[in-house]
This record gives C-alpha cells, sequence and structure tokens, in this order.
C-alpha cells in the first residue's frame, strides 16, 4: 500500500499547474487583460506620392495629372496621329518594373507586306456553270445514255425521252408539207394558165393566198417543233413522198446508233454545255412530269467561292482583286474577286463576297469549306513584329510605342499579313521602338479605366 507522502508528490506536478493557471485568471480579472504599452511607438510610414490605382509617382502620372497627359499627346510624332482618334498610353513605376514583368523591347525594321484580309468560306458552282436538265414535256425515259462522272461536251445527247406530244408535232408537220406542197404545184398551174389568159386574176390571186397559207403551216409546225428541241429545215422536206418524209421525220434529233424502235415520239435530251455529268434523277422506263430534273450537267472548272465579311471589312474589297482560297489537303487555288453583295444578310449582317477560282485540274470540290485571303491593296512598307507583340482591343489592333523608359503609346495598328507567328502592320517607322512581350501587362495599364479604376487626384 503507498504511502500519503509517496500520493502527494505524484499529484504534485498537477495541483501546482492547476494554482498557476488559476493565479493567472485572477490577475488577468483584476487588471481588466490589459498588455503594457510598448515603451517605443511604431512608426507609420506614408507615401502620399504615389498612386495607388495607377502603380505610379502621382508627380508623374498621366491618368491623374490630364494636364501631363495632353502635352504627351502633343508630343506624338505626326505619322502616329490620326484625326478623332483616342490616344491611350500605357505608364509603368519604373524601368526595373519592366524587367520584372518580363517586358522586352525591339527597334522596328520595315520590310513589305499586302493588305490581306483573311475569311472562311465555301465553295459553290459559279453562276450558269451547272444546269438541271429535263424534258419539256410529261413522258416516259426511253434511255439514259450517260453515266455520273462522265464528261460531256457541248450538244452531247444525254437521255432520250418517249413524248407522244412530239409525234403529233411531227405528224402536224407533215401535214403541213405535204398541203404546201400540193398548193405549191396548184399555184404552178395557175400562174401558167393565167398567162395564157385562161385564168382570170382573180382566180390566181385565191390560190397564190393558199400557197402563202399553207407556208405559214409549215413554219408554224416547224416552230412547234423547234420550241421542243427538235430543230428541222421544212425548206428540205418540200417534195419527198411520204415514205421518206416519215422516215425523215421520225428519226429527227437522234443519231444513228440510237434505235428509235420505230417510234415517232422520241425526244432527245442533250448538254447545254461542256461539263461534268454529276447527278442522274431517272432510269429507264420512269415516267417523268415537265420541267423535272433528269440530270445535271456541270463545269467544275469554274468555281466560286462564297466569302461573307462583315460590312466594314467589305468596304476595302473590290472587284478584281486577287484571292487565294485553301482547303486542308489540297493545293491552294488562285481567283479574283468576282462580285459584291449590295444587301448584308439579314440574319448575319455579314456582306457576301464571290470569288471566281480557277480549277482546271478539278481538284477543288463544291460544296467544300475553306479559307480565303483577299490582296485588298498592293504591297506597303509594314513593320513584322512577333504575335505576342499585338494586343487587341475588339478587333482593333494595337502595339505599345516606347516614348520614354516608363511611357508606351498604344497605337491602333492594321494587322497586313501573318507568316509563322510574326505580323506585318502598318503606321510603324524603321527606328520606332516597342515592346515585343509582355504586352499584356501594357494593355491593362492602358485600359485600366475599363477595370473601374480612378482617382481623385488634385490636378
Amino acid at each position: 500500500m503507498p504511502s500519503p507522502l509517496s500520493i502527494v508528490a505524484r499529484h504534485a506536478p498537477a495541483v501546482l499547474t492547476l494554482l498557476a493557471l488559476g493565479a493567472v485568471f485572477w490577475w488577468g480579472h483584476r487588471h481588466g487583460w490589459r498588455l503594457a504599452k510598448p515603451a517605443t511607438p511604431v512608426a507609420v510610414v506614408e507615401q502620399e506620392d504615389w498612386c495607388a490605382e495607377h502603380h505610379v509617382a502621382e508627380a508623374v502620372c498621366l491618368n491623374c495629372r490630364k494636364s501631363l497627359g495632353k502635352a504627351q499627346i502633343m508630343q506624338e510624332p505626326t505619322h502616329q496621329r490620326a484625326s478623332g482618334e483616342s490616344v491611350r498610353f500605357a505608364q509603368v513605376g519604373s524601368a526595373a518594373v519592366l524587367s520584372k514583368a518580363g517586358i522586352t523591347v525591339a527597334t522596328v525594321a520595315l520590310g513589305q507586306a499586302a493588305p490581306l484580309l483573311r475569311v472562311d468560306g465555301d465553295t459553290g458552282y459559279a453562276p450558269g456553270a451547272s444546269a438541271r436538265l429535263g424534258s419539256r414535256l410529261d413522258g416516259v425515259v426511253r434511255q439514259i445514255l450517260v453515266t455520273v462522272g462522265d464528261q460531256v461536251p457541248a450538244g452531247a445527247l444525254l437521255a432520250v425521252i418517249d413524248v407522244p406530244e412530239v409525234g403529233l408535232a411531227k405528224a402536224a408537220l407533215m401535214q403541213a408539207v405535204t398541203a404546201r406542197d400540193l398548193a405549191q404545184a396548184a399555184a404552178t398551174r395557175a400562174r401558167a394558165t393565167a398567162t395564157a389568159g385562161v385564168r382570170s386574176a382573180a382566180d390566181l390571186d385565191e390560190i397564190e393566198a393558199r400557197l402563202r397559207s399553207a407556208d405559214v403551216a409549215v413554219i408554224q409546225a416547224g416552230q412547234t417543233l423547234g420550241n421542243l428541241g427538235l430543230e428541222t429545215t421544212p425548206s428540205t422536206l418540200s417534195g419527198l413522198d411520204v415514205p421518206t418524209l416519215v422516215e425523215r421525220l421520225r428519226h429527227l434529233g437522234l443519231p444513228d446508233r440510237v434505235d428509235d424502235g420505230g417510234s415517232a415520239n422520241l425526244l432527245p435530251l442533250r448538254a447545254p454545255a461542256a461539263g461534268t455529268v454529276t447527278a442522274i434523277h431517272a432510269a429507264a422506263g420512269e415516267a417523268v412530269a415537265a420541267q423535272a430534273p433528269l440530270l445535271t450537267v456541270a463545269d467544275a472548272r469554274r468555281l466560286w467561292a462564297k466569302l461573307p465579311l462583315p460590312a466594314e471589312h467589305a468596304r476595302q474589297v473590290a472587284v478584281g482583286q486577287a484571292v487565294t482560297f485553301h482547303v486542308a489537303g489540297t493545293p491552294a487555288a488562285a481567283g479574283t474577286v468576282a462580285a459584291i453583295a449590295q444587301e448584308a444578310d439579314p440574319q448575319t449582317r455579314l456582306v457576301t463576297v464571290w470569288a471566281h477560282l480557277a480549277n482546271d485540274d478539278q481538284r477543288l470540290r463544291v460544296g467544300v469549306f475553306g479559307s480565303a485571303t483577299i490582296t485588298t491593296g498592293p504591297a506597303v512598307p509594314a513593320a513584322w513584329l512577333p504575335a505576342e507583340a499585338v494586343q487587341y482591343d475588339g478587333d482593333q489592333a494595337v502595339v505599345f510605342v516606347r516614348r520614354s523608359d516608363t511611357i508606351f503609346r498604344c497605337l491602333a495598328v492594321t494587322v497586313l499579313d501573318r507568316r509563322a507567328g510574326q505580323l506585318a502592320v502598318d503606321r510603324l517607322l524603321a527606328g520606332d521602338v516597342v515592346a515585343t512581350s509582355g504586352t499584356g501587362q501594357l494593355f491593362a495599364s492602358a485600359f485600366i479605366d475599363r477595370l473601374g479604376a480612378g482617382c481623385c487626384a488634385p490636378e
């Protein structure tokens, strides 16, 4: 059994700790838990001449002291002034800040670049280069003589349609030609008898009138066939016997290789121009309605690119300007601006520019998307800068031209060309010093007012 002394020794540390804590609480309660003041007061360092909003010295802040900003604007070189242009500056606290922010500069060396517009678009046939062909009257397809992909010359026979009205028109012409032959023979006899004094002039006039009426009937019948695409010369049909006349008209408009099967109803369908058969919409034996498309023939060598542009960019485009159209995986196609729409699309508000593309090798397909480059002017002096040197205020490109160790002019420029990470811009001269990296920091400084920053420093 442990002795009382050993028990007290074992619990002594805990007891002493509790007593110490109790003494601390009692002392704190008596003194309001206040600590002694430091013997030496801490000095407060104030920077009254520092612009906290723009992070530069107040005395040189172009944003706070408007007179300084106006004076800086007046010092702008003539070649970088534009009427009505809003001039902005980016300002840093010191030259050391440039290095810490990763802002580097380079001296401009001028090269040459032509002003370009880049726009995405798609390809289509040129106006009049694609024709959807059909029968002029209701009928039945007798023969399709081509297949998709065939190259056909102008006037090539594509299909033969069985149209009953064609047979009726041929019969009407045969009747008119026969009647005219009879009228011609009667007129010949009447002239001879009138000369001999056997027939009166009135009888001769009546017979001559019948001949003229017969001539008109022949012309009318021939025109009916011509309206169906069957051209004939009625004068070559005069004097033929009926079997020969029937044979001549039955095969009218058809080459010898086409078997008409004894039918006079056949209507040939021919290519209006040279091109490629791109579609066939019917088969032999199928009934077709008048004007329903049976085949499509298109000249794939004549393609247009449809290029929608914002109205402000379309103003830079003119008919005849050079165009390059590129589709991934195919060589670029050269062309020229062919037409510019007078109206903007009511939904997209874009103005369509059409460009004619050379496609003699027919490598470029119809209905494919690609990117086009329009050369809107001759080559001009331009500064080639790294892409990082250019920032964008909406659609407006800007660069930062150094005016002093801590001030950069935010200069609006036009991007004329792009090549492998390099941009060509205007409004710069050889010897100008521009920021080439870290320009995001300068952009934020130039447009700090858009972030809600402001100051109320005295002028």
